[in-house]
């Protein structure tokens, strides 16, 4: 069940490392999670939370299609995305020196651009690479979220816009933040998690 593969995740965050708590979340599916396409009608972004600790949030996004998560950054933490239905899109960027989180411009790579479906692997991201990234839905889409450490250890995210292409070649951009609310129109409603329950027993 999913609630056990959550504990086993929990658990390889603390002992056999990042690698094996990946092959636990790509054994994650939309059943177990109570993800369901219908919950999509109701808004174009939802979020649900699974569960928050001191280390770690586990969380469900909803997008749908057309729309889509925009260019932000998870300050100082870990994550991994598992597509849970549908396919997305997605655009990660790695800072080629210091990333600036003032409005002034710095140069970034271009580390990922492809789409991912409920077959793929878990997609990742560290403090130092594909920490920048966008979201789009191809089609309706829904995707497991882990972040470690969650959001209240290091407050809110970043949001970016792309300022221009430097060398397509080397898939060089220039990007500037913009600060902690994007410059486009973008709201998330909040839904209730109804999946199986997830327990943890090491943080009870």
């Amino acid at each position: 069940s999913s609630s056990v593969i959550c504990e086993k995740a929990v658990v390889s965050t603390q002992s056999t490392g990042f690698n094996e708590m990946i092959k636990h979340i790509e054994k994650l599916n939309a059943e177990d999670l109570g993800c369901k396409r219908e919950h999509i009608n109701r808004s174009s972004h939802i979020y649900t939370k699974i569960i928050e600790v001191d280390r770690f949030l586990f969380s469900i996004f909803y997008v749908k299609r057309g729309y889509r998560l925009p260019l932000h950054d998870h300050p100082n933490m870990h994550g991994v995305m598992k597509v849970l239905f549908g396919t997305i899109r997605m655009r990660s960027y790695t800072p080629c020196g210091e990333k600036k989180t003032s409005r002034e411009p710095f140069v970034c790579e271009r580390t990922v651009d492809r789409m991912y479906d409920d077959t793929d692997t878990p997609i990742c991201l560290t403090p130092s690479q594909n920490n920048i990234h966008e979201v789009y839905a191809e089609t309706d889409a829904a995707f497991f979220d882990f972040l470690c450490p969650p959001y209240r250890a290091y407050g809110r995210c970043n949001f970016y816009k792309l300022i221009g292409r430097l060398d397509e070649s080397q898939r060089l951009y220039e990007m500037m933040c913009v600060g902690t609310e994007p410059e486009i129109s973008y709201s998330t409603e909040e839904q209730q998690y109804s999946g199986e329950p997830v327990t943890v027993p090491l943080y009870n």
